[in-house]
C-alpha cells in the first residue's frame, strides 16, 4: 500500500514538473529577447500590366516584432504601423486623417492617381510610393528603426524622407532625446559643430548667410537614432536648408558624447 501511494506521489511530482517546465512563467515571456521579420506589401494600379508609364504603385518593406514580450511588441508593432501608413497616406490632410489600414492607404493613394488620369487622359505619368523599413540597432534595453521613404504624385519633383525611432525594448515606449542623453545643451553643441563639419563650414560661418536654418539659428533634427558608432542624426530636405541641398547626416560617437551619454 505504502509502494502505491509512493509511485502516485512521484508520478503526479513527474507531471506537475513537466507542466512547470514546458510553460514559461509571465517573468520569463517578458524577458525574451525580441525578434523581428521583414513583412513586404505590394500594390500597383490595373494600368501597370498595360501600360508601366501610367502606372501607380506601392511598394513597402517593414519590421514587424514577432517574438518576444507581447506589450513591447504590440507598442512597438503599432508605432511602425503608424509611420508606414503615413508614409503612404500623403493625401490625408492629418496624421489623423490618414485610413485604419494599410491596404486602405494605398488603395487611396491609387484612386487618387486614377481620378487624376481620367480628368487628364493624355497625360503620361506614374506615381509610386517606395518605403524601407529596417533595423538600425538593437539590443537588450534599446531598439532603434529606420523608416525611409520616396514618393512621387506628379510635381517638380520627387519627395523623400526618412523616420527614425528608438524604442525601449523592454516596454515598446518611443523614447525621446531626453531619455537617451543627459544635457540636451551639451547635445546641441556637438550636433552644431559636426553639422558645420558635414557641410564643410567653419566654425565662424554664419548658418543663415550660408543658407541654413533660415535665420533661426541652429537646431537639433527631428530625427535622432541610436547605432553601434553613436547617435546618429539625420536632417530631411527642407528641414535645416531648402530641397536643392539634400539632406544632412552625421554621427555623434559615444566617446564624444561621454558625460551626458545615458549608457543603454
Amino acid at each position: 500500500m505504502n509502494m502505491c501511494k509512493t509511485l502516485s506521489f512521484l508520478f503526479l511530482s513527474i507531471i506537475a514538473l513537466s507542466c512547470k517546465n514546458g510553460k514559461p512563467s509571465e517573468n520569463q515571456r517578458d524577458n525574451v529577447p525580441l525578434v523581428f521579420e521583414e513583412r513586404i506589401f505590394n500594390m500597383e494600379s490595373s494600368t501597370c500590366k498595360t501600360d508601366s508609364t501610367r502606372c501607380a504603385s506601392v511598394e513597402i518593406t517593414y519590421p514587424v516584432a514577432t517574438q518576444g514580450n507581447p506589450e513591447a511588441m504590440s507598442a512597438i508593432n503599432d508605432t511602425i504601423m503608424k509611420y508606414i501608413r503615413q508614409s503612404v497616406g500623403i493625401f490625408a490632410e492629418s496624421p489623423e486623417d490618414v485610413p485604419a489600414s494599410l491596404e486602405d492607404a494605398a488603395a487611396g493613394f491609387i484612386g487618387e492617381y486614377e481620378a487624376f488620369m481620367a480628368s487628364e487622359p493624355e497625360f503620361v505619368t506614374s506615381w509610386a510610393i517606395e518605403t524601407n523599413g529596417k533595423m538600425l540597432y538593437q539590443s537588450p534595453k534599446v531598439v532603434s528603426i529606420e523608416i525611409a521613404t520616396y514618393s512621387y504624385a506628379g510635381g517638380a519633383h520627387p519627395n523623400t524622407y526618412v523616420s527614425l525611432l528608438n524604442f525601449d525594448a523592454t516596454t515598446g515606449t518611443k523614447f525621446d532625446l531626453s531619455d537617451l542623453v543627459t544635457d540636451i545643451n551639451k547635445l546641441t553643441a556637438l550636433a552644431e559643430s559636426k553639422f558645420r563639419e558635414a557641410r564643410e563650414l567653419s566654425s565662424t560661418a554664419d548658418l543663415s548667410e550660408e543658407g541654413y536654418f533660415w535665420g533661426e539659428g541652429f537646431a537639433l533634427p527631428a530625427n535622432v537614432a541610436v547605432t553601434n558608432e553613436g547617435l546618429y542624426f539625420y536632417y530631411n530636405p527642407y528641414e535645416a536648408a531648402a530641397y536643392a541641398l539634400g539632406p544632412t547626416d552625421f554621427v555623434i560617437s559615444y566617446e564624444e558624447l561621454k558625460g551626458i551619454w545615458k549608457e543603454r
